[in-house]
């Protein structure tokens, strides 16, 4: 098991040196990711915060907001299948389920093929080996949805650190290669009979979370 503790944010780090971009390739996450993630908006506001789980196989992702930390009558309980274009808002309390299409199935745990690799930086102290994180940035924009994405991915690893995507901000912290319960990426048995709501074309992952 690789865990990453991120006890601070990216960008206050002791030091960081960059090197030359080049024609990278971006890389792939691990099979199995989870961790806690916590949406900001770029203004400073909190958004949401809660326990992650991801499967880059089957392109499935699965985000619970922690309700101590939600200070609202409501909490996200979200379940995304990116492969088939399906988003699921689940509510275990009354046992409903909202049920969506995605046509835009981009999101934060992959980067895209067509990304631009801008550099590579070590984040921490040059004179202290082995303690700082070597990190990959990468960049590029997103026409659908009218604007731009920063990811920041362990160079070692492929595991998100700060990905900035438009207006919002997603940290990452405690990650770890693996999921503890499978389960999270089947949708509950209320949800199956639930019809689909058609959505805009546009409509897309990064849509929860806006202000």
């Amino acid at each position: 098991m690789n865990t990453v503790k991120l006890l601070c944010v990216v960008f206050s780090c002791l030091c960081a040196v960059a090197w030359a971009s080049s024609n990278r390739q971006p890389c792939h996450s691990p099979p199995l990711t989870s961790g806690t993630m916590k949406v900001v908006s770029t203004g400073g506001h909190d958004l949401a915060s809660g326990e992650f789980s991801y499967d880059s196989k089957a392109n499935k992702f699965r985000f619970v907001e922690d309700t101590a930390h939600a200070n609202k009558t409501s909490h996200m309980d979200v379940l995304v299948h990116f492969e088939e274009g399906v988003l699921y808002e689940i509510d275990s309390k009354n046992e409903s389920c909202k049920k969506e299409t995605l046509q835009f199935r981009k999101h934060l745990m992959e980067i895209p093929p067509d990304a631009t690799h801008e550099s590579e930086i070590y984040m921490g102290s040059p004179s202290i080996t082995e303690q700082g994180l070597r990190v990959r940035v990468w960049n590029g924009k997103l026409p659908e949805l009218h604007g731009e994405y920063l990811f920041l991915f362990l160079t070692t690893l492929c595991q998100p650190l700060p990905v900035a995507v438009s207006e919002i901000k997603f940290n990452f912290f405690g990650v770890e290669t693996e999921v503890d319960d499978p389960q999270v990426f089947v949708p509950p048995a209320y949800c199956e009979a639930v019809a689909f709501e058609e959505a805009p074309d546009d409509h897309s992952f990064f849509d929860l979370f806006h202000d």
